[in-house]
């Protein structure tokens, strides 16, 4: 056998190495105190006290809360936070679209907005993107926007543009806030809205 300290030869029955005199494994077994302290020194050898040997007995106190790792208090609380904030946002969405708007040009907006558009999606929606591709490429002089007029119930929305080198161009609409119906007046409305 070869010391771990100094790799010398070690013979079997030897009590410590005869170079560094490390204890042997023979001595540690035993229970023979070397006096060697630190990384090399024998095992030492424990013994319980009465107490420890029947608090061992005792059953466990309950511990309160979940043994969870950090990684899943992180991911429990994630996902907590991700679900009131998508509540949050669904009750603040079901608000702004159910509520009744303050005055009847806003609602009769409202509705045009949100008329299905022959594209797909609305028609609020396909006129800011279009609006935005003109822009980009430069083709448009002015944008006029939203113009509600209101009687009772019945009101006419226009959406107005002035391209580069022609005239104003509008999509017209006329809404009855009574039923709650949105027709298209003319052709770039009708090419709008489904």
């Amino acid at each position: 056998m070869r010391c771990p300290r100094c790799f010398q030869e070690v013979p079997v029955d030897a009590t410590q190495c005869p170079k560094c005199k490390l204890a042997t494994p023979k001595v540690q077994q035993s229970g023979v105190s070397t006096g060697i302290t630190g990384k090399y020194a024998p095992a030492q050898v424990r013994t319980k006290t009465p107490a420890q040997k029947t608090a061992k007995l005792a059953p466990a106190k309950a511990t309160s809360g979940l043994p969870l790792a950090r990684w899943q208090l992180v991911a429990i609380t994630s996902g907590i936070l991700v679900v009131f904030g998508l509540l949050g946002y669904g009750i603040s969405e079901y608000w702004f679209w159910s509520a009744t708007p303050p005055t009847t040009e806003l609602g009769a907006l409202h509705l045009v907005e949100r008329a299905r558009a022959s594209e797909g999606g609305t028609v609020g929606q396909v006129l800011t993107d279009y609006i935005a591709k003109l822009a980009q490429e430069k083709k448009i002089d002015q944008v006029d926007g939203w113009r509600v007029e209101c009687q009772d119930t019945k009101c006419r929305v226009t959406y107005t543009i002035k391209l580069t080198g022609q005239d104003p161009q509008s999509a017209v609409w006329e809404v009855d806030l009574a039923a709650q119906t949105v027709s298209p007046q003319n052709g770039w409305a009708i090419d709008l809205t489904k």
